[in-house]
């Protein structure tokens, strides 16, 4: 099977899963739950709602009311749209119609880029479900009290982040129904492996411990929608999702799988980040996200395969401390645009373009000592600020002179930035591959000349 265009394969697309009943284990209401939520989400920059089957955009006048009372911390809000009057309810995540009392399904994106959506059991997952009259007494509760939360299934700013008071079980929430344990002969295990095995893992002495497969639920539903945003906006091609890994800390995979992803791992790449902005590797390089992940106690680490979206990329030079599009031309980033080996998901974008898909938990004892070499390496080289802000700018300017040379002059600045070819050295290059007169031009640009 071929995996090396990135591009999704059949073999392993799936439908997405039910939600967890994570609000049974926890023991919390949902209403407290929901508050809780509520209070940890950023201001909304869209509401939906779920209709026909599908969400829909909050438009009009009710965007600006139903903005301003969630921002003043009032759990209900009344708007009007359509011409019809409606009560909406950001603790139950449900759109009341105040003429009937029917009830349907209500999210938001806040500014950060975090989904908040109801549990599918609850509100997405279509039919009757999606549509629930206010008196309909038992059986709306006992909807409500199978529904697992209101609250649970989306991304967004509600984890707290490693170490701030998250217990065991939350942190490895992902061990448990929100994150399914594969048997070794099922098909999806055998596809996964093997793509994580052939790529120079198994050569690394990479073995496999588990994977398992991620209950997405209604991110499902903001990733599909970004996928038809884009598609429209950019052509087809811009919509289609490839496959990438992601690697980190046990504890930020067990938030990714629980919530969504809180922070980017740019930081952990120091200045061979390409941007401020979700790394990611292509699905035919999983040692470069490998890099990223942290073993736990035992020795395990974990790595994500996941769907991203890319819409349009631009190419961002190592070290840069850009955070989002230099225009409204692009919707992403890459280290560079021909065989990329990092895609780059700016933060506004990192729960609405990227859907984890599998977890592959590992151990190698070879990946851990590169590591370990690679970061007393880094402390030993560190360069004085001067270096590492001038050398990223002065490659941009260059590569758009020279397009055509980009690939050399990323292979060999790295090279100089892992402290194998010294300064004097590296600028010798720069004067012999580019010329002096490119060189003048740029720096009498960066000047301000």
């Amino acid at each position: 099977m071929d995996f090396s265009s990135g591009d999704v394969k059949a073999a392993i697309m799936r439908p997405a899963a039910a939600a967890a009943a994570a609000a049974a284990e926890s023991g919390t209401s949902t209403l407290l739950r929901g508050w809780q939520e509520f209070r940890r989400s950023g201001a909304p920059a869209r509401f939906l709602c779920f209709e026909d089957g599908k969400w829909v955009d909050v438009t009009g006048e009710a965007v600006p009311r139903l903005r301003r009372a969630f921002q003043e911390r009032r759990a209900m809000a009344d708007a009007s749209c359509g011409g019809k009057a409606y009560l909406f309810d950001f603790l139950r995540m449900v759109r009341i119609d105040e003429a009937t009392g029917d009830e349907t399904g209500l999210a938001w994106i806040d500014h950060r880029g975090g989904c908040f959506f109801p549990a599918p059991a609850a509100d997405c997952g279509g039919g009757e479900r999606n549509k629930r009259k206010r008196d309909d007494g038992a059986p709306a509760a006992a909807d409500e009290a199978e529904s697992s939360s209101g609250v649970d299934e989306r991304s967004g700013e509600s984890y707290p982040g490693p170490g701030v008071g998250v217990d065991a079980k939350r942190r490895k929430a992902w061990a448990g129904n929100a994150a399914a344990r594969l048997e070794e002969n099922d098909k999806y295990y055998h596809v996964v492996s093997k793509l994580f095995l052939s790529y120079g893992m198994a050569q690394r002495g990479a073995a496999i411990t588990a994977v398992r497969k991620i209950a997405n639920g209604a991110r499902t539903a903001a990733f599909q929608e970004q996928a038809q945003l884009l598609a429209n906006a950019r052509g087809a091609a811009a919509g289609t999702a490839k496959f990438a890994w992601y690697g980190a800390s046990a504890d930020d995979v067990a938030a990714v799988v629980d919530q969504g992803f809180v922070t980017n791992n740019a930081t952990r790449l120091g200045a061979r980040k390409h941007g401020d902005g979700m790394h990611l590797s292509p699905p035919q390089c999983p040692y470069t996200s490998a890099m990223l992940a942290k073993a736990d106690g035992s020795g395990e680490a974990h790595i994500v395969l996941c769907r991203v979206l890319m819409g349009r990329p631009e190419a961002v030079p190592a070290g840069s401390s850009q955070s989002c599009p230099s225009s409204h031309n692009y919707d992403s980033a890459v280290d560079r645009l021909e065989n990329p080996q990092w895609y780059v998901v700016w933060n506004k974008d990192m729960n609405t373009r990227i859907l984890p898909e599998y977890v592959v938990s590992f151990k190698c004892s070879k990946l851990q000592q590169m590591q370990e070499s690679s970061e007393a390496t880094s402390k030993l080289k560190k360069r004085s600020p001067v270096v590492r802000d001038m050398f990223p700018r002065l490659l941009a300017e260059i590569q758009k002179i020279v397009p055509d040379k980009c690939d050399l002059l990323q292979e060999t600045y790295s090279s100089f930035k892992m402290g194998q070819i010294k300064k004097d050295q590296f600028i010798r290059f720069l004067r012999s591959y580019v010329g002096d007169k490119v060189l003048t031009t740029v720096a009498k640009k960066l000047r301000g000349c």
